[in-house]
């Protein structure tokens, strides 16, 4: 949602010169806005996977989008890596139903090392693809540090009740945002963000801010407008800010501990400098020996343009599950043949048995979410089909939370969840 509004934000200014409207729709999008895109659609909608799930069925929006044209998936790797991207894949093929003939699909990325699967996955089976590498001109450099505790490091130690090496790290991560005038600082879990939060809170860094999913968006975005207007100098973050959501100048990312993958470094990095005539720099600090190699090796790898293969899930049943539903929802009945041809259109189902689809067919007929008529040949929707789908849109894993509210401000700053 985040990187819809911003889109949005940065879509708007060409749009407004080539007069073409620009709308955003998603889960916060008021209902007085929605009303009015049913009936007065914008000529590009921003959306996300989920809120196009939730438009399909939808009588109106479905006249509207019969007559789509283009569907660009920006940061396609962060989807097609995941059950939500494979959801996807289906809902295009439910798309090319609404619209009735093919039209262009774009997948936007940055760092993605298997190009051509890729395409594949958002063209959908047996369709012909194109990829196209710009190889623009753009610098980066990466520096890994292990730092070695100073005497003053035992005295820090001390003072932030931890150990000489890890108040080494935070020294060091320190100096490297006094010297730069905007830092981010990347973690790998929100545990680590915290934990880094709170001893530079220790040391009364007011101008060093945390930001993570479990943050009301109220808060974050307070976080991301401070850190734009320079009362903030540094955001230790998670993955939250590692897409491309508009925070302002970088000009250095800290990687906290290994980045793990290379195409998460270069993506990370990527933050700083965020124009092509700028250096995008970034540094690793490590803490073990493992780590210093793993960060050394990642960044070799950087420098040569080696990336990770996405790996895409294959015949997700939970999430066939859910879309055969949205298909009934789309056209009332179905025939068990129409509805594999559909499904195997997808690229991560295209080698689907049927007799697999027919197990997932008699397990959603068990709990009654639809109905087998005609011998098995032909599919209906059923008196819980609709609540089924609509419960189900997201393939993001629930968690439970908590809220946590500010007792001065008695303000909800975010969730606390199970993890």
């Amino acid at each position: 949602r985040a990187l819809n509004r911003d889109l949005l934000k940065r879509l708007s200014f060409w749009a407004s010169r080539l007069s073409i409207s620009v709308e955003v729709r998603h889960g916060d999008t008021e209902m007085k806005l929605r009303r009015k895109q049913a009936i007065f659609p914008p000529y590009m909608l921003v959306t996300t996977p989920e809120t196009l799930q939730a438009i399909l069925p939808g009588t109106r929006m479905r006249q509207h989008l019969s007559h789509v044209r283009y569907v660009v998936v920006d940061e396609v790797h962060d989807l097609a890596s995941s059950k939500r991207g494979v959801q996807l894949t289906i809902a295009l093929e439910r798309l090319y139903e609404v619209v009735g003939k093919e039209f262009q699909k774009i997948g936007l990325s940055a760092t993605v090392g298997n190009p051509e699967e890729v395409a594949k996955f958002i063209a959908g089976t047996d369709r012909s693809i194109r990829v196209v590498q710009a190889s623009l001109p753009k610098g980066y450099r990466y520096q890994v540090e292990n730092p070695t505790p100073t005497e003053a490091d035992y005295d820090l130690a001390g003072k932030l009740g931890t150990v000489p090496e890890a108040a080494a790290r935070i020294r060091r991560v320190a100096e490297l945002v006094d010297s730069h005038k905007s830092t981010l600082i990347f973690v790998n879990s929100r545990t680590n963000a915290e934990m880094l939060g709170f001893k530079f809170n220790q040391l009364g860094r007011t101008d060093i801010a945390v930001h993570h999913g479990s943050l009301s968006k109220e808060e974050r975005v307070q976080i991301e407008d401070e850190f734009k207007a320079g009362v903030l100098k540094a955001i230790i973050c998670t993955s939250t800010l590692e897409l491309g959501i508009d925070i302002g100048n970088v000009d250095l990312v800290i990687q906290y501990l290994s980045p793990r993958q290379v195409s998460s470094l270069i993506q990370r990095v990527g933050r700083s400098g965020h124009r092509l005539d700028l250096l995008s720099e970034g540094v690793i600090i490590t803490a073990f020996p493992d780590d210093t190699l793993e960060s050394i090796a990642a960044v070799r790898n950087a420098y040569e343009n080696k990336l990770e293969p996405i790996l895409i899930h294959e015949n997700a049943l939970d999430v066939l599950a859910h879309q055969v539903t949205g298909i009934l929802m789309d056209k009332g009945s179905v025939g068990l043949k129409e509805l594999l041809a559909i499904v195997r259109r997808a690229y991560p189902y295209r080698k689907l048995g049927e007799n697999t689809l027919l197990d997932v067919i008699h397990f959603l007929d068990s709990l009654n979410e639809l109905r087998i008529e005609e011998e098995g040949k032909v599919l209906r929707k059923g008196r819980k089909t609709r609540s089924y789908y609509y419960e189900n849109l997201s393939m993001i894993p629930d968690e439970r939370c908590y809220p946590i509210i500010n007792v001065i401000s008695d303000r909800k700053i975010g969730t606390l969840g199970d993890e």
